[in-house]
């Protein structure tokens, strides 16, 4: 470098040292960049739990839409005591089924890094009413049980046995009252080492010169 172009950098170090302005400008600039820097990089870690987040909400919602679609096929049936079995593959064992009479809910833990683990819930309405384990039965064998005892004077309820309906058909609906309300306090957790079964049960009525029937959806391990 000459020395007329020594001098003429040394200049203009020496004018930017003075001029406060810009020194300001300089730093501004550089503030600038780490505030940049520092939004981009929380951006990165925020968004990366965010897409994990719809990942597992949309596995959550195929695991629960699968039972709730093959509970709604058994009610769909007219075959009486048709049952399907519903076995979970080992992917589905990480997820924690619950079943109401309205509703079949999946939860899963979720690690996204620095920011813990969190666990996600995701619900999927029945469009039929189904009865799974409860306070009062825990398989048909049981239930039929329960209604020959508690409410059909030793009838249970099934084909050859039928309810009085104009006596026994207003107890049977509080019965199933009394456990929706208990299923949606406390849904039923299957094993999902298990298969499930899905049954159409039907309860049968005489009343009067005829015969009358109500079917219903219930789900046992």
């Amino acid at each position: 470098m000459s020395r007329s172009n020594k001098s003429n950098a040394a200049g203009s170090l020496k004018a930017f040292i003075k001029d406060e302005s810009g020194w300001a400008d300089f730093f501004i600039t550089r503030i600038g960049l780490i505030l940049f820097t520092t939004v981009l990089l929380l951006c990165a870690f925020k968004i990366y739990p965010l897409f994990q987040d719809q990942e597992t909400q949309g596995y959550l919602d195929s695991k629960a839409s699968d039972i709730a679609l093959k509970l709604e096929a058994v009610d769909s049936t007219s075959i009486p005591g048709y049952r399907y079995l519903y076995s979970f593959d080992e992917k589905n064992r990480n997820v924690r089924i619950g079943i109401s009479t309205e509703y079949v809910s999946g939860k899963m833990n979720s690690s996204a890094g620095i920011w813990g683990e969190r666990e996600e819930t995701h619900a999927k309405i029945l469009m039929t009413h189904v009865y799974p384990p409860n306070a009062n039965w825990s398989n048909i064998s049981g239930f039929r049980e329960y209604i020959s005892v508690m409410i059909g004077n030793g009838k249970s309820g099934d084909m050859t046995d039928p309810l009085n309906f104009s006596r026994d058909k207003a107890r049977v609906d509080s019965m199933f009252e009394s456990v929706k309300k208990e299923l949606a306090r406390n849904p039923f957790v299957p094993d999902t080492k298990k298969p499930m079964i899905m049954e159409k049960v039907i309860i049968y009525y005489t009343n009067k010169a005829e015969n009358v029937e109500r079917d219903y959806v219930f789900v046992y391990q």
